[in-house]
């Protein structure tokens, strides 16, 4: 199968979209969430990206008209670590911090059908100048079914095992002095509200004397989320419970409402595994449906989010991450 975009569409032809890349080329351990599936130099700094997106992936949800910019941005994550390994020498093994996830959509995505959705990415990746560290960034175009749907643009940086140690023990990293150590009696959402089908995908547990705020459920035993051993909560756990977060605060409680189509989040610390965390929704005024999310854990601010229902005026969907 090939996709296209405006313009030349040979290396797309030359793309296969029907097996995945190793799953170790981007750090994940369940085959079954590997997004990507090709990849082809074409410049100093361009390259084409494949990937191929299915009904069962977790992060695809379920019950919504058209496939949620989540799964775009996951796909963005992984094609950062997948061209850091294959065509910019970084060694398996080397944490990565991001500080930057973008997703501009010009349209909705197509809703993923019954065998697969091709994706596209044509990719300029780039270390930008300065500095004696490798720090990389990415800009992609996103193409499916022939059309340029949006663009994605990472920010990242491959870290030296014994810097991201250093890292990970300053700048108040660990746990603060303030909030609760444990998380008060609540109970979780019906797996409907969130856009899910089983239990165990729920993040979120309401607070019984708040309205719009909930507690991050985290269970480690979760396939795709906790698939290989961390130090700190994956930043991508936290995304999807500000999407799930925001769906319920923006369908107040009624199910089937539409996924996600704008995200603009931003991370300030590291989320550890051990202490709860709540999560906090609000309107925003930027119009009808847009929500500011807030994390918080032991009285500090982990992120922050910006999360909409419905293209915005600009037709813009972003995110950024720094974790």
């Amino acid at each position: 199968m090939s996709i296209g975009r405006p313009g030349p569409e040979r290396h797309w032809q030359r793309l296969g979209f029907d097996r995945s890349v190793p799953r170790e080329t981007v750090h994940k351990t369940a085959a079954a969430e590997v997004l990507l599936t090709d990849a082809e130099r074409l410049g100093d700094e361009r390259f084409a990206v494949g990937a191929s997106w299915r009904r069962d992936h977790y992060l695809a949800h379920h019950g919504g008209p058209a496939a949620d910019p989540v799964l775009l941005a996951e796909t963005a994550r992984q094609t950062a670590i997948y061209l850091s390994h294959r065509f910019f020498g970084v060694a398996h093994g080397v944490p990565f911090v991001l500080s930057g996830i973008s997703v501009e959509l010009f349209e909705a995505l197509p809703p993923v059908d019954e065998e697969y959705l091709a994706v596209g990415l044509d990719v300029v990746c780039r270390k930008p100048a300065g500095g004696p560290r490798l720090r990389l960034e990415l800009d992609a175009d996103v193409v499916v079914r022939h059309r340029s749907v949006g663009r994605a643009r990472v920010r990242w940086e491959p870290m030296e095992p014994r810097r991201y140690a250093l890292l990970r023990r300053r700048g108040g990293q660990g746990p603060g002095e303030a909030g609760p150590r444990t998380a008060p009696s609540c109970v979780p959402l019906p797996p409907a509200r969130v856009g899910q089908l089983a239990e165990r995908d729920v993040l979120l547990a309401a607070d019984a004397s708040a309205a719009h705020v909930w507690w991050l459920r985290l269970d480690r035993a979760q396939p795709v989320l906790f698939d290989h051993d961390s130090d700190h909560v994956p930043g991508m756990t936290l995304v999807e419970a500000f999407r799930q977060a925001a769906r319920v605060a923006s369908a107040d409680g009624r199910p089937g409402a539409s996924g996600a189509t704008l995200l603009n989040v931003t991370f300030t610390a590291f989320c550890e595994p051990d202490v709860p965390v709540s999560i906090t929704a609000e309107r925003a005024g930027r119009g009808a449906g847009v929500f500011t999310l807030r994390a918080h854990q032991a009285g500090r601010e982990l992120a922050s989010a910006e999360v909409g229902h419905g293209l915005p005026e600009s037709s813009a969907v972003r995110l950024e991450a720094a974790c």
